[in-house]
């Protein structure tokens, strides 16, 4: 087994959740324990690797500007364990999630409280420094500005000494990162030759490498539908220069057709998306899914019925019960119009929208 250096997570989002979540007699939140357990499990696997500090890459908490007390009061609880239990030192980054404010500002971001327990926090313009045995760890938190943060990126990199490896951790959009995903944010490429080992970023949540040495760490846990197919866990970055990442045993979010099987569905949530001939056939499809275990199930049902005249260029001719069976039936128009579209893809992320909608995540 390789020694690792550092442990690695990024967009935790601890929250209050409402889909498929309940509340203890002590106020925990069911969802929020199973993300702080996830923490805990990463936190244990870095230390047991050999690591010597575990770094977080924003995004610590969900609703920006608003924390609840029990969300604040579980967390800092874990992480004070973490730092004097566990005796792993623990760096936090401001994400946008955590501010209060457009741009990195220490007094407006939710996490400076854990500077009581022993948190080094990285919350300003300014990039902050860590040595860790002989790697450099750089840190910038957020800019709302990707011209300024390259601006940044690009003034610290001439400060560096070549003669030891410069990891840099940010919190940024990286173009590539999500397949799907509209180019919105920074290019790879923009880092290249800037001198940095690594190239880590919070803010996507999905893990990948995007060109070699800019990597996506990903969230932590999935935590809504819009986190379908991604890749989810913690990076172990090791004192050879190779790094793994590594999931948890924290429930993911699926999506699945009528073919459900106990290996896909078991502690999961998932969302099954079929076309029912009626109520009572989708009736049975959720059982199923129950009885096989699914942490929490949803529906994308169309009805044969909704799907008459699914050609016609608008769905004011299609029988439609339900917003979330007109957003799926528009979903199969538009895969009808144009070959290119990924239905899955498309009505995962309007469903998605939808569910912020309703306030149900």
């Amino acid at each position: 087994m390789k020694k690792a250096l550092y442990g690695l997570i990024s967009d935790t989002h601890y929250h209050t959740w409402d889909a498929f979540a309940s509340t203890a007699h002590d106020g925990m939140n069911s969802r929020l324990k199973i993300q702080l357990d996830a923490t805990w499990e990463a936190a244990v696997a870095a230390k047991e690797a050999g690591a010597k500090a575990l770094f977080h890459a924003g995004d610590v908490f969900h609703v920006r500007g608003s924390i609840a007390p029990t969300v604040l009061h579980f967390t800092s609880e874990l992480y004070n364990k973490i730092i004097n239990m566990l005796e792993l030192p623990i760096y936090i980054l401001a994400g946008n999630h955590d501010l209060e404010t457009n741009d990195s500002v220490f007094s407006a971001n939710a996490s400076a409280s854990f500077t009581k327990i022993g948190a080094e926090i990285v919350c300003s313009k300014t990039p902050k420094t860590f040595l860790i045995d002989d790697v450099r760890i750089h840190m910038i938190s957020w800019y709302s500005d990707h011209k300024a943060l390259l601006n940044t990126v690009k003034e610290l990199a001439k400060t560096l000494d070549l003669t030891v490896p410069n990891d840099l951790i940010i919190h940024t959009s990286i173009n590539k990162s999500i397949p799907g995903m509209p180019d919105v944010g920074m290019e790879a490429e923009e880092f290249e030759a800037l001198g940095f080992r690594y190239v880590l970023s919070g803010h996507y949540h999905n893990h990948k490498e995007v060109i070699p040495g800019v990597i996506s760490i990903g969230a932590l846990t999935h935590q809504n539908w819009g986190d379908v197919g991604t890749t989810a866990g913690y990076m172990l970055v090791n004192e050879d220069g190779s790094y793994s990442q590594n999931s948890t045993k924290a429930p993911v979010f699926l999506e699945l057709n009528s073919d459900l099987t106990e290996d896909m569905v078991k502690g999961n949530y998932v969302r099954i998306r079929a076309v029912i001939k009626d109520d009572e056939e989708g009736k049975k499809l959720e059982e199923m899914a129950k009885l096989l275990g699914a942490g929490g199930v949803s529906r994308n049902f169309t009805k044969e019925s909704s799907l008459v005249g699914a050609t016609a260029a608008t769905a004011s001719t299609a029988k439609i019960d339900s917003l979330k069976e007109s957003v799926g039936n528009y979903c199969v128009l538009m895969g009808k119009s144009d070959p290119e579209i990924d239905i899955s893809k498309l009505t995962a992320t309007c469903e998605d929208v939808l569910s912020q909608a309703e306030g149900k995540e």
